[in-house]
């Protein structure tokens, strides 16, 4: 699965999280008050874009509607010299009537992905989108559905902590967990193969604080985030659509409604139309990314599923044993990259970690070491690449201009075929973490935005908003 982090900054993210616990209780209307008492709305106010928790976190202010705008300032101060008193409720929606619009339709780049949340993120603060029941349309070579193994559950209603610590592979899941989204469609080419085409509907909760699915694909069970329903605390459905976008034939009307008017994000990685795998260069020389795919693989439930005979009871035991194995496995990474050498390192069992298994990790070391000097190899990069790799491993396919040409025409028609337009676009470039060429990137944005512009015309906010080169922007302004 696509990565960009190391267990050790996770481990440190760990750390810093249970030194600063957060408070259970979250105010679900707060940010949208703050972003009406806030217009400079820079998307860096306190606040803005919390969530809507489950009904044991569900908290509201209890206090007086203004009667106008003009004694916003009264009402300010008066909760200032009392705290409100907070009561349980069920779960709050913006209405259609509450929501604000922007004047036009604006599109927010980045270069790492996760960023667009800060953009999300404010939108939800400022009313620009209801805080839940939201629609991702997704386009990217990658699904970016994993779970951050070290970040707590209850840290998805944290917005500093998803800012500071989510990462390209992981920012979705908080957003399904938090409720802002209910639905995601993935839309990608026919060369990524993660999860198969199809609707999948499920539900995500949380185990242990950490959250958990309870769907028993290979990509979910590969990180060990497969849950029985009944594990599942707090848990809440939705659904995962997937769609070859290669082709005259996708539909939007599939998955788009007029009723999604006010809560669709049309979301475009540029590593979409052209991508690498940047892994497959980490330690060419000792062929260290093809020794993974055989110490990371994993033996998958699929053809039990496929062959209609596969039970809960082979699902959990599939999610233990992958569980396990991953836990072995990140014991004598880390091992190695504490201690340079296998000495002292108690072997795994045999059970978990096969002997032959265990050979190739042998020789794995060995030929890193004989290729490259011991203060150049980074032992927990190698694990996190290993666990890129699964049981489909990450897309590599480097667009011909041909190819480019054909998947502009097709996301072109796609975009006109739309049955309502996006509340907002969000994009990444994906160049600085080498998922989208870099040769490449700047061609395929400069022909994106050409597209959105004819299609959208004056619909679109005439500037984009480049994030990647410090743009200032403002929500309350566009």
């Amino acid at each position: 699965m696509e990565s960009d982090t190391t267990e050790k900054e996770s481990a440190a993210a760990t750390t810093e999280l249970q030194a600063s616990p957060q408070s259970e209780s979250v105010v679900a209307d707060e940010s949208v008050k703050g972003a009406d008492a806030d217009e400079a709305g820079n998307g860096k106010g306190e606040g803005d874009g919390e969530a809507t928790p489950p009904p044991s976190k569900r908290v509201k202010l209890q206090e007086e509607e203004q009667q106008t705008e003009g004694n916003g300032e009264d009402q300010k101060d008066d909760d200032e010299e009392e705290p409100p008193q907070l009561v349980a409720v069920e779960r709050v929606q913006s209405t259609q009537s509450s929501l604000r619009k922007f004047s036009r339709i604006p599109v927010f780049i980045v270069d790492y992905h996760n960023d667009v949340l800060e953009f999300i993120y404010r939108c939800l603060g400022t009313r620009h989108l209801p805080l839940e029941r939201n629609v991702l349309v997704h386009f990217d070579s990658h699904p970016d559905l994993v779970v951050a193994r070290d970040i707590p559950a209850s840290a998805s209603y944290d917005k500093d902590t998803m800012l500071n610590e989510l990462s390209i592979e992981n920012w979705i899941m908080p957003t399904l967990y938090a409720g802002h989204f209910n639905r995601v469609v993935w839309l990608k080419n026919s060369w990524c193969q993660q999860i198969p085409t199809g609707k999948h509907e499920f539900r995500i909760g949380h185990k242990d604080d950490r959250i958990g699915v309870d769907c028993p694909l290979d990509y979910f069970m590969a990180e060990g985030n497969y849950c029985t329903t009944d594990e599942l605390q707090e848990s809440r459905p939705v659904q995962l659509q997937v769609h070859d976008a290669d082709t005259d034939d996708l539909d939007p009307t599939q998955f788009l409604s007029a009723a999604d008017a006010t809560g669709f994000i049309l979301d475009i990685d540029l590593d979409f139309f052209s991508t690498s795998n940047p892994f497959l260069e980490i330690y060419k020389d000792a062929n260290c990314y093809a020794q993974l795919t055989e110490i990371f693989h994993f033996e998958s439930v699929e053809p039990a599923k496929q062959a209609g005979t596969a039970t809960i009871a082979d699902y959990c035991a599939t999610a233990e044993t992958r569980q396990k194995q991953l836990d072995a496995l990140k014991r004598i990474f880390w091992h190695l990259e504490e201690q340079r050498s296998f000495d002292g390192l108690e072997p795994p069992d045999e059970t978990v970690v096969t002997p032959q298994i265990y050979a190739k990790i042998l020789q794995l070391a060995e030929q890193l070491q004989a290729k490259y000097p011991d203060d150049e190899i980074d032992w927990l990069l190698i694990f996190d690449s290993g666990s890129t790799t699964d049981n489909n491993g990450l897309p590599h396919h480097i667009s011909t201009k041909k190819e480019l040409e054909d998947y502009f025409a097709h996301f072109k028609r796609f975009l006109q075929r739309l049955p309502v337009p996006p509340v907002a676009i969000t994009m990444a470039h994906s160049a600085q973490d080498d998922y989208c060429p870099q040769d490449q990137v700047a061609f395929i944005e400069e022909q994106v935005l050409r597209l959105l512009r004819e299609v959208f015309g004056e619909k679109l906010h005439e500037k984009a908003i480049l994030h990647y080169m410090d743009d200032p922007w403002d929500v309350m302004k566009l």
